[in-house]
């Protein structure tokens, strides 16, 4: 029987090098972003949510489908509150079929103000419909709507809110660290065309204001647990460790 290997990691030099900080930096401008929507006149939140991509019902249809977080033997599921945010980063989110680039779970806990950001690798395997694909393919046929109750359950986490945006979009967010609270305003109608999420306003502002009472810098980065396996056509996909997972991110707790 073929056993499964650990995922090795190479070094690519084909691809920019990624900044480490970035997404942290991206998400504590968003948190300036948010609470400064919070401060506009309800009017404006209702035209802003008229003329951007917040509040897509798609989306919510799809969080809905998602089964709850269940506990492997000798685990149970944490009484922990959390919120769990799937980001997707695509090439281009206005094509007719973007090609996803990136997958992560920013997953917080109100209960111990603990923060992760899981990185989930885009041949990550997931069932759709009773057969066996990859993240990336099933995004390039489903959307970010379909992928996500497959995700979840390959990765036992039940997911909150989803994010769509480009990487050229985050890299823009986090340009405005330290800007001032007038800059960040008056280029926030922009930054929310070019998002795709469920939320609505009030969501995004529940969100900031939890993400600032756990502090961007305590946030812990980390690659999803699994291995890499054969996937019967001559290729492989990894197999996320769920359970390990889970536990890493305060969701499972080991029974006494």
């Amino acid at each position: 029987m073929h056993q499964p290997r650990k995922r090795e990691r190479f070094e690519r030099t084909d691809v920019p090098r990624d900044n480490p900080h970035r997404t942290q930096i991206a998400i504590a401008v968003l948190v300036a972003v948010a609470v400064g929507l919070a401060l506009l006149v309800h009017g404006l939140w209702e035209r802003a949510n008229a003329s951007t991509h917040v509040g897509n019902q798609t989306l919510s249809a799809a969080i809905g489908e998602q089964s709850e977080t269940t506990a492997a033997d000798g685990y149970t599921v944490s009484n922990d509150v959390f919120t769990n945010v799937l980001m997707l980063t695509v090439d281009d989110i206005e094509a007719d079929s973007p090609q996803l680039q990136k997958a992560q779970l920013l997953v917080m806990d109100a209960s111990t103000h603990k923060g992760y950001l899981v990185t989930i690798p885009l041949d990550t395997k997931v069932s759709v419909n009773g057969s066996d694909t990859t993240l990336a393919s099933c995004y390039d046929s489903q959307g970010a709507a379909g992928c996500l109750a497959p995700l979840s359950t390959a990765t036992n986490v039940k997911v909150s809110h989803v994010v769509v945006a480009t990487d050229a979009v985050w890299e823009k967010i986090a340009s405005f660290k330290g800007s001032g609270l007038s800059a960040i305003l008056g280029s926030s109608a922009d930054i929310l065309k070019t998002l795709e999420t469920d939320m609505s306003m009030g969501d995004v502002t529940d969100t900031a204001e939890l993400l600032q009472s756990i502090g961007v810098g305590n946030f812990s980065k980390q690659d999803a647990p699994g291995s890499e396996g054969d996937d019967g056509s001559g290729g492989t996909w990894f197999t996320v460790d769920a359970t390990t997972l889970g536990v890493n991110v305060g969701l499972l707790t080991a029974n006494a």
